[in-house]
């Protein structure tokens, strides 16, 4: 504030009357309506006139000049219509017309990160009057965030569950431009009322928080395979009635009658009647029987073309000893599934290094367990298959066994289903989903993951076989499906028909069914002793016939691929029945097959064969609407190896059908 008084005589001692008058201008701040909560940290005076000339007499200021900013730190809370500086922290400023870039600044925090907000003040004969109070009010309008939240939800999942992905966008934008991240937190719920922070058990893999940003972010969401209900009776016996057996620290040998150590008797397809751990001993199919070496299943006394001896490994070489890694350059490294025909059916797949190789463990779960079928391999560092097993689990008791006389007289023992026999059912697995909030500052996005229902039928079926392989082919088709899925190494469903190619001629064709068990060869054969190892080939053999079991058959210990003169006690003849009443049977029209006599013209007990798909050229085909059956021999006709096996429809049977390069059905017979 300033005075100033007229002249006057000094020395008189007398009072001189002052008139104060203010000089400056007062600039104060105050919280406009509309201020965000937060804090005001700074405000700044920017580019203003900090020095003029100020006429006492005339009371005015001139000559203004130096630009300078003026600045005081607050930390006031915004609150609105309240002051934001004090009267102490009043701004006492020049008097001036302001220049055109003058401006104000002010720091505002809004619980999140500092927001710089400006304001011009100048230009257009902007004026601090002189003794006057400009105040200022501050509003955040100028800088208000839109907040921005983008969820892409994942895919819906099968029943056989899986992982898809998922991808959350949260930001928020001024007005001014910028962009900042905005943090991000989900939850979930089942039934669209109540929320958690934890994931229901099924969904096993989902990143909950983010830290934002105005990119999307990709994330893994994995939900469990979805559990059927099945109204199967053969489930019911194998979950609720069969006792479990081994441990994952002493799995079951299924090697050993009992389940024991020692290793009695080996075989490419090991059956499994009950819930449990198992294991299984690294030797070439049946070359161990009765806990001695087998050498007759790899070794021929056979002569003559297209003979195989001996008989090969994944290699090329000949097989010298019945435990893989007693072999030349056979050194496992790992076991995995190649393919199973149920969800979870085999699990925990292990290969245990040990004596003589070790073996290979695996899990059938007590909730999972159902008819079906399995192929394990083995493979070496390298990941080629070394030799694989198949996995036949069944509450059937196949040592049952129905006694049949053939038309000469000879009597052979027919198990009484088909090898890899699954009956038909239909499996629903339920939908169930889980809803996810996304939420961040000022948005949130409901989302839903979800597992669709589906319902599996499927008609009594097994896997198909290539004449002279020891590994069924993927399983066939069932009823209301085009093929019965099928489940690979990672879980994935799939009804496509197998891979398909043709291999080579030689040793190099045998190689190479073993190093590609899930691979279907559309060459055609050549080896007449694959399932024999002392067939020579010719003309069918009329009388009884002596098999050999070969290390590449693929009938459970015990049993073995029938050879041809087996089945000529189906018919009256002997031989072809072109009419149905040529055939010592009787057509079962509502299960689809023939009820076969076991015992001379239409005599004894009755042996049902099913109606099975044949896999021709790697095709699943149904043959005159599911009334044919086509089941393999052990002794080829001809090099082709395909051409001698039994085929009927319900028109007739016939005793040497001619299909080539084609998969059919096993019924196996016992050993003698």
């Amino acid at each position: 504030m300033v005075a100033a008084s007229a002249e006057m005589a000094g020395d008189h001692k007398a009072a001189v009357r002052l008139t104060f008058r203010h000089a400056l201008t007062a600039v104060r701040f105050v919280c406009g309506d509309d201020v965000q909560a937060g804090t005001i940290k700074r405000v700044t005076l920017r580019n203003v006139y900090s020095k003029g000339d100020y006429d006492l007499n005339l009371e005015r200021w001139s000559g203004w000049g130096t630009k300078a900013s003026f600045s005081q730190t607050l930390d006031k809370a915004a609150v609105a219509n309240q002051p934001i500086t004090t009267e102490a922290q009043t701004f006492m400023m020049l008097p001036q017309t302001l220049p055109d870039d003058a401006e104000i600044e002010v720091v505002f925090n809004d619980g999140t990160a500092d927001q710089t907000l400006k304001a011009p003040i100048g230009g257009s004969g902007k004026v601090w009057p002189k003794g006057k109070t400009v105040t200022y009010k501050i509003s955040t309008s100028s800088v208000d965030w839109e907040y921005f939240l983008d969820v892409t939800a994942p895919e819906a999942f099968t029943y056989a569950g899986g992982t898809n992905t998922y991808s959350v966008k949260s930001y928020r934008k001024s007005n001014t431009g910028k962009i900042e991240p905005v943090a991000w937190k989900a939850q979930f719920s089942e039934d669209g009322t109540t929320w958690s922070d934890t994931a229901p058990d099924w969904l096993t893999e989902f990143t909950a928080s983010g830290v934002g940003g105005d990119a999307a972010t990709t994330y893994k969401a994995t939900v469990k395979a979805q559990v059927g209900i099945t109204n199967n009776p053969h489930t019911k016996i194998l979950r609720e009635e069969r006792p479990v057996k081994g441990t994952e620290a002493k799995p079951y040998n299924l090697s050993n009658s009992t389940g024991g150590d020692p290793v009695e008797n080996t075989a490419n397809c090991y059956v499994v009647d009950a819930p449990g751990w198992y294991s299984f001993p690294l030797v070439y199919g049946n070359a161990i029987k009765n806990g001695q070496t087998n050498e007759s299943a790899y070794t021929s006394t056979a002569t003559g073309d297209h003979i195989l001896n001996p008989f090969i490994n994944h290699l090329g070489n000949g097989i010298t000893d019945p435990y893989i890694d007693r072999n030349v350059g056979c050194d496992p490294a790992k076991a995995e599934l190649v393919w199973q025909d149920a969800l979870l059916l085999v699990t925990d797949i292990r290969y245990n290094p040990g004596a003589d190789g070790g073996n290979i463990s695996f899990k059938v779960d007590k909730e999972r367990i159902q008819q079906g079928n399995a192929v394990i391999a083995i493979k070496d560092n390298k990941g080629n298959v070394m030799w694989s097993w198949h996995i036949w689990v069944t509450d059937e008791d196949i040592n049952k066994s129905i006694e049949v006389t053939n038309h000469d007289g000879y009597k052979y023992r027919f198990t009484t289903i088909n090898l890899g026999w699954c009956e038909g059912d239909t499996t629903d697995y339920p939908e169930r989903s889980c809803q996810v909030r996304f939420n961040s500052v000022g948005a949130a996005k409901d989302k839903m993951v979800k597992q669709l229902a589906q319902t599996i039928r499927t008609g009594g079926n097994n896997p198909n076989y290539r004449h002279g392989r020891k590994d069924p082919s993927y399983p066939p088709a069932g009823i209301g499906t085009l093929n019965k899925v099928r489940y690979t190494m990672d879980g994935s469903p799939s009804e496509a028909n197998p891979q398909v190619e043709r291999f080579p001629n030689g040793t190099a064709k045998i190689k190479n069914q073993t190093l590609k068990p899930a691979t279907y060869d559309s060459s055609s054969g050549e080896y007449y002793n694959l399932w024999d190892t002392n067939w020579r080939g010719g003309d069918w053999p009329r009388k009884d016939h002596r098999l050999v079991k070969s290390v590449y058959d693929p009938c459970p210990e015990g049993t073995h691929i029938p050879i041809s003169v087996v089945f000529s006690g189906f018919t009256l003849t002997g031989g072809f029945a072109f009419s149905s009443s040529e055939v010592n049977g009787v057509w079962n029209d509502i299960c689809r097959g023939w009820n076969f006599y076991s015992g001379p013209n239409r005599t004894g007990e009755q042996i049902f064969f099913p109606c099975q798909v044949l896999l021709a050229d790697g095709r699943f085909l149904i043959l005159g609407g599911r009334e044919s059956g086509s089941y393999h021999v052990a002794d080829a006709y001809d090099k082709y190896s395909s051409l001698h096996h039994f085929s009927f429809s319900s028109s007739g049977v016939t005793m040497a059908a001619s299909v080539y390069s084609s998969c059919m059905s096993i019924r196996p017979v016992r050993e003698k």
